[in-house]
């Protein structure tokens, strides 16, 4: 009930307001509120949509505002980024990076193998094969597994993907395994044809049938033994196998000598060189005038050029040239003459009646008979230089008086027909004289024959006798000489006894 007369005051409770302010979420908590709340002056702090930071705005109704923050996403290398709104980076790739990743390869083939640009994680595996040469040559034919470069970090804003299983691949960083080749493998005498199929890490050694083969000691000769082990062909795995030695050889040196020698060695079969032949050989000289000898080792070490050299006799050349009739005029020499056709000799050139003479060079004749047509060599020795000099009047004039001498020489042609026919005779009568005499004649010569004959055979008889005479005293005197001997051995016999 009011107070009549008293004055009007505020009066303040101590009771807090519990209704929710404008925001929905806080209570007033103003003591002795009138009603009308005043705004919420708490921080919202609710986590904003990138789930990574609360909201900074004064306590509010609906939805918050977006994430004021920008996120810098960077390469693996950190050259290449760009800022996205924070809460989007989950749905960002990482950006390209056209650099060269800076991850050196560790394998075998880093200078080799493809570059790549950068990225995150594990580098991309070696694609080249593997090719470490194993100690037997062969080469490793698998994917390349050599060490690999510890990985960049993931992409951690990338949402996780599940992770396929990846293919087969050789693990990185361990050995190569034992060689798989498949390789003819020989036997412990390295006998052809006898190989077998292995594969190349399992070394196994086996003996053949075949004969050994391998060479002997003389370095000439082979082992005919059957197949089996030497020092020289074992291997690491077959060191502890018992070996058997080669025969030796027995028989005689048949080794080339060097140089080049047609004469066999003296000595038996022996390692190295032969010794030098002594052995003479006999050389013609190249013109054929004398005969050289020299030491087989000595020719044979000279070179062709120095063998020519050495033969020549140093004598003028004895051969005749091919074109003339004169010996060559050089000193002995190899092969043919040098310009057979410049003959400088002197050759006497007649007329054909042989009544003009002159002397030409022989190499002025030889022009001459090629000029005509006719070649040297085919011109007779008894008419070479015959008839190239023309006849003049001189000449006819001497013909003339030569056949006029021989004219005078002769008898008359009535004179020696009187002479040789005489009296006529009858045909019959000249033909029956005619025989006759040749009767006589051939009587005269058969007398002869006969006569040569009879010398002929006492000539021989005489020879014969005393082949014979002689022949029986040599078998007599022969044959009191082995009397002796025996007569002399009997003695010697009863001297011991």
């Amino acid at each position: 009930m009011p107070m009549w007369g008293l004055e009007e005051t505020d009066l303040v409770c101590e009771r807090k307001c519990l209704r929710e302010r404008d925001c929905g979420r806080h209570a007033c908590r103003r003591r002795c509120c009138d009603g009308e709340c005043p705004p919420c002056t708490e921080v919202c702090g609710r986590k904003l949509r990138c789930r990574n930071h609360k909201c900074p705005s004064p306590c509010h109704r609906g939805p918050c505002a977006p994430c004021p923050l920008m996120v810098t996403i960077s390469c693996a290398c950190g050259t290449t980024r760009f800022e996205v709104p924070c809460g989007t980076e989950a749905e960002q790739k990482p950006p390209r990076c056209r650099k060269p990743c800076p991850i050196a390869p560790l394998c075998r083939h880093g200078p080799n193998s493809k570059p790549h640009k950068c990225h995150y994680g594990a580098c991309p595996p070696c694609r080249l094969p593997c090719g470490e040469e194993y100690p037997c040559g062969h080469s490793c034919k698998l994917r390349c597994h050599g060490p690999r470069p510890p990985p960049n970090p993931e992409f951690t804003l990338k949402p996780k993907k599940k992770k396929q299983n990846p293919q087969s691949e050789p693990i990185a960083g361990i050995p190569c395994p034992p060689c798989p080749e498949l390789v003819w493998r020989p036997c412990l005498g390295q006998h052809l044809g006898a190989e077998k199929m292995m594969v190349c890490s399992a070394g196994a050694e086996f003996s053949c049938d075949n004969l050994c083969g391998n060479p002997l000691t003389c370095g000439n000769h082979y082992c005919t033994k059957i197949c089996h082990a030497l020092e020289n062909f074992l291997s690491s795995s077959a060191q502890n196998k018992r070996t058997e030695p080669c025969e030796k050889c027995t028989l005689p040196c048949e080794k080339e000598r060097a140089p080049s020698c047609a004469h066999p060695c003296p000595l038996p079969c022996h390692p190295g060189e032969c010794p030098p032949c002594k052995v003479l050989l006999k050389r013609a000289c190249h013109c054929g005038a004398m005969v050289h000898v020299f030491e087989c080792i000595y020719y044979n070490t000279l070179s062709e050029k120095e063998q020519l050299s050495v033969r020549s006799c140093g004598g003028p050349c004895h051969r005749k040239l091919p074109n003339c009739t004169h010996l060559c005029p050089e000193t002995c020499h190899p092969g043919p003459c040098p310009s057979p056709e410049k003959c400088s000799k002197k050759v006497s050139v007649r007329c054909g009646c042989h009544t003009l003479k002159k002397e030409w060079l022989c190499q002025d004749l030889q022009a001459a008979y090629r000029k005509s047509g006719r070649e040297p060599k085919d011109i007779p020795k008894s008419q070479f230089g015959l008839g190239l000099l023309p006849c003049d009047s001189s000449c006819k004039s001497r013909a003339q008086t030569v056949e006029s001498e021989l004219q005078q020489r002769k008898p008359p042609a009535s004179e020696k027909k009187e002479t040789e026919n005489g009296p006529h005779v009858p045909k019959r009568r000249r033909r029956r004289e005619r025989v006759q005499e040749t009767k006589q004649v051939s009587m005269l010569q058969k007398l002869m024959t006969g006569l040569w004959r009879f010398v002929l055979a006492v000539i021989l008889l005489v020879a014969v006798a005393a082949v014979a005479y002689y022949g029986y005293k040599g078998l007599m005197a022969l044959s009191d000489w082995m009397n002796e001997v025996e007569e002399h051995r009997e003695r010697r016999k009863h001297r011991y006894i």
